[in-house]
């Protein structure tokens, strides 16, 4: 075996049994606490110390055998690979199992054992401003609610859980202009957050995504399971399926992640998507709410502010959002058309100067499917134009000031039948089903299959065209909103009473 490479190996190895010493220290310190849910603790110590001397030995073991085969001339035999490989791929992992399940058991105790007070301290891990609207109003009500402790907490991400993880000076930025306080986990170590975040003793976290692999290790599902999970859907799930098999219109992906598996609360935005998550028979029923949707009233109270993005040029202009989807290319879900007709929408735009378009992309279309030369090429020629611009941030506002969208999908195909403005669908012809949500709010929409109908529909609407589907649209409303207006306060009492319930059960060791 090449020096280079023991010596790489060692060096991991020397790390990982840093760690495995550093959480013996922690947990021995542990076993030491007093009057905190009686003997689960003594045993919980007992049996990490128990695993750490197992991990320490086959850590050993691997040492002894690494060190051997990179003074050998003739290379590892058959036996030590066997032995090499049995060390790596069955006796250390199978700690880190037994671990995180100890952990799990751990975080559970905490919880349990940590009495939720008032005012009820509640986190909000942030790591997108696009999505902050299913959560805002929350966050406010709590403020002006004397049973809620609301701490806001920015932290880095990577939009479709590859790539590297950053973003959160942006997000700190957006928040800090929406007179949101917050603190600020921009950590490269994202651990060392985990350890204020515990500090904190938050008896309720929010999370924006279902997703783990978006965000960092340490804020992922396992690590958080010291506080009661909550979740507000970011937007609402109108597939049958986004990337993972289906023989239903249900999604796994969507609606049966470990997040909802071991989220405490979740707080569903109509009586289908309630149903949807409860089909799985993983977790119990009650704990799926029935709540309205916070995004839908706060997206509602986008009144007209005057700040469309794009400078008036004398005469105002017909307001156009062009809203592209992600999932281009082959494979996926499908939605996506942005790759089809950038060139037709860039050479329209020049033609067509009194129509404002302003680029509202899915959050991933740019920076992690589309990057590079090609991608800055457009950026910068889409923005030279004086009828065109592009926003990444917040939209209820955007939607408020526009006249029409244009999206191939998805959420918004639902969002913006909020403001009763022509949607004109440009259907890819090879997306994933919509489940029953989606085919309502395509039923909505007026459907379009080439640049030439898209193009012919906008101007119709441009010139005063009547909206020919507002009984779909009103049955899709109706089903969109079974709480308007009160779901934030919805959320706030389902938490409160939970924890009440909890705290009237509790039996003091």
């Amino acid at each position: 075996m090449d020096n280079h490479v023991a010596s790489i190996i060692i060096e991991k190895l020397e790390a990982l049994s840093a760690r495995i010493d550093e959480i013996d220290g922690k947990f021995a310190a542990f076993d030491q606490i007093q009057n905190m849910h009686g003997e689960i603790y003594v045993e919980t110590a007992k049996v990490l110390q128990n695993m750490q001397m197992q991990s320490k030995s086959a850590l050993d073991g691997l040492f002894e055998l690494v060190g051997s085969l990179a003074n050998r001339e003739e290379g590892p035999s058959r036996a030590d690979l066997a032995a090499l490989s049995s060390l790596i791929s069955k006796d250390i992992p199978q700690r880190s199992v037994d671990l995180n399940s100890i952990k799990q058991s751990t975080n559970l105790a905490l919880r349990n054992a940590r009495h939720a007070h008032f005012p009820i301290r509640c986190v909000f891990l942030v790591h997108s401003i696009p999505m902050w609207d299913a959560l805002g109003d929350v966050h406010a009500a709590m403020l002006e609610d004397p049973r809620f402790d609301p701490i806001v907490i920015s932290v880095r991400s990577t939009a479709l859980g590859y790539g590297p993880f950053k973003g959160e000076d942006i997000v700190s930025e957006e928040l800090t202009g929406l007179g949101v306080k917050h603190l600020r986990f921009d950590m490269e170590d994202s651990y060392e957050g985990l350890d204020i975040l515990k500090a904190l003793a938050p008896a309720v976290i929010f999370r924006q995504q279902q997703w783990d692999s978006c965000l960092p290790p340490a804020f992922r599902t396992p690590e958080l399971t010291f506080a009661r999970l909550c979740l507000v859907p970011y937007a609402l799930n109108l597939a049958s399926s986004l990337g993972d098999p289906v023989t239903t219109e249900v999604s796994a992906f969507g609606f049966d992640q470990a997040y909802h598996q071991l989220a405490w609360r979740v707080f569903c935005e109509t009586k289908i998507t309630q149903s949807y998550f409860r089909s799985f028979n993983h977790s119990d029923p009650e704990k799926f709410i029935l709540s309205g949707y916070p995004k839908f009233d706060r997206l509602m109270k986008a009144g007209s502010t005057g700040s469309w993005p794009i400078a008036s040029r004398g005469k105002k202009a017909f307001r156009v959002i062009w809203a592209p989807h992600y999932s281009i290319g082959k494979g996926g879900i499908g939605f996506g058309v942005f790759d089809q007709i950038w060139e037709s929408m860039i050479k329209w735009a020049r033609e067509q100067q009194d129509i404002d378009i302003v680029l509202k992309p899915h959050p991933a279309l740019f920076g992690q499917v589309l990057q590079g030369e090609g991608l800055d090429m457009f950026k910068t020629t889409w923005n030279a134009l004086p009828n065109c611009t592009i926003e990444m941030q917040q939209y209820g506002e955007l939607f408020a000031e526009s006249d029409l969208m244009i999206s191939d999908g998805l959420s918004f195909l639902a969002e913006y039948q909020l403001f009763k403005k022509p949607i004109i669908f440009f259907d890819s012809g090879k997306h994933v089903p919509f489940n029953a949500l989606g085919k309502m709010a395509e039923a909505a929409t007026r459907r379009v299959r080439t640049f030439e109908e898209m193009k012919k529909a906008t101007l119709e609407y441009k010139n005063g065209k009547a909206w020919a589907f507002e009984q779909q649209r009103e049955a899709l409303l109706e089903t969109l909103l079974p709480n308007q207006g009160k779901a934030a306060s919805s959320i706030l009492d389902a938490i409160a009473s939970g924890i009440q319930a909890e705290q009237a059960t509790f039996v003091q060791p």
